[in-house]
């Protein structure tokens, strides 16, 4: 699809929480160990950031939200929009946004919902929650992202394709403000390709049987995605150069004029590659950060707070995004900034 923008909306502020650092052994994952690469554990420092078991991403997000709150000065009365892209609702119904926003004390006619997003879902809940504003009859409003997976499987064994430590919630303010920037935008999916990241058990093609819940494989098949790497990385690049240039382009801006580039996480051959199709320098180019693993839809407001920080904290500021999730679907993202508000990331 051509690039398109949205005016009159400014990212005024960024947060996220993470759960706190937590040590362990290769071998405390029992059976699971072998599932891991052994270049994995060669290379990764042997720490993790998982959720405790009664911890949602919702926790995380209201952790987030309140430290945003506070040194934005915005009282919960002035939110009239919360949107929530996640894979890892709270409940299949009703929206976490709705939970959150009782939780955070926002006024009861606030406009609250979800969107099923996996790592595309920071740019999705942009381009939702910045139209809404853009007409300026809604004035602030909070994009919720991240993730914290659970499984029905041991929760010490996590699986091969899942990051050891990939859970958090972040969230992004945004206000009407008609001397903004505009947020310029391009999006792209092949549905033919859905099943290489894809849940295939819970909906109506396929929903759950009693038989899937007395054998251990059949329950988590019922329970995960199924993701293929491969098919993934190479759609991400054939499609992320065409998409940052259409956008760019739009934005009337060359590669040379971004403070930083945020991609969500593929295979580090992937992302280098990537990187000099689209010659950006290597210190503006953030995307797999072994510290975090990957979040889903919070993985890049993770980047942009832990590389970019101090970059969007000091004046004008120009940033590119690039996502690629489920679908597979696929997009890209200019953002100019003007010393966005962006805390310390937070542990929970």
């Amino acid at each position: 699809m051509p690039a398109f923008s949205i005016s009159n909306v400014r990212v005024a502020g960024l947060a996220a929480a993470i759960p706190q650092l937590e040590e362990f052994l290769w071998e405390e994952l029992g059976g699971c160990a072998d599932q891991f690469a052994v270049a994995r554990r060669r290379h990764e420092t042997p720490w993790r950031r998982m959720a405790r078991p009664e911890q949602c991403q919702s926790d995380f997000c209201v952790v987030a939200a309140e430290a945003l709150l506070s040194e934005l000065g915005w009282k919960p009365e002035e939110i009239g929009l919360i949107v929530m892209a996640t894979l890892t609702p709270d409940y299949p119904i009703p929206a976490t946004a709705i939970i959150i926003q009782a939780r955070l004390g926002v006024s009861k006619s606030a406009a609250a919902f979800d969107l099923p997003s996996g790592a595309l879902g920071f740019l999705h809940g942009l381009q939702v929650a910045a139209g809404m504003l853009s007409a300026g009859c809604l004035r602030k409003a909070l994009l919720l992202t991240g993730e914290v997976s659970k499984t029905p499987e041991s929760w010490d064994c996590v699986p091969p394709h899942r990051a050891v430590h990939g859970h958090s919630g972040s969230v992004c303010a945004l206000e009407y403000k008609p001397d903004s920037s505009a947020m310029l935008f391009d999006f792209g999916g092949d549905g033919a390709t859905f099943n290489a990241f894809y849940m295939p058990v819970g909906g109506v093609r396929n929903p759950p049987r009693p038989d899937m819940f007395g054998d251990p494989a059949a329950m988590q098949l019922a329970s995960d995605y199924v993701l293929d790497a491969s098919a993934i990385g190479s759609t991400a690049a054939r499609e992320f150069p065409g998409s940052v240039h259409r956008v760019l382009e739009a934005a009337g801006l060359d590669v040379t004029d971004l403070d930083g580039c945020y991609v969500t996480p593929v295979a580090l051959p992937v992302g280098e590659a990537i990187r000099k199709d689209l010659g950006i320098a290597r210190d503006r180019f953030h995307g797999t950060m072994p510290e975090f693993g990957a979040s889903g839809s919070g993985s890049i407001p993770l980047a942009m707070l832990a590389r970019g920080a101090s970059r969007l904290r000091q004046g004008r500021c120009h940033s590119l995004l690039c996502g690629i999730g489920p679908g597979l679907a696929w997009g890209s993202a200019v953002l100019t900034t003007d010393n966005v508000v962006c805390p310390e990331i937070l542990e929970a």
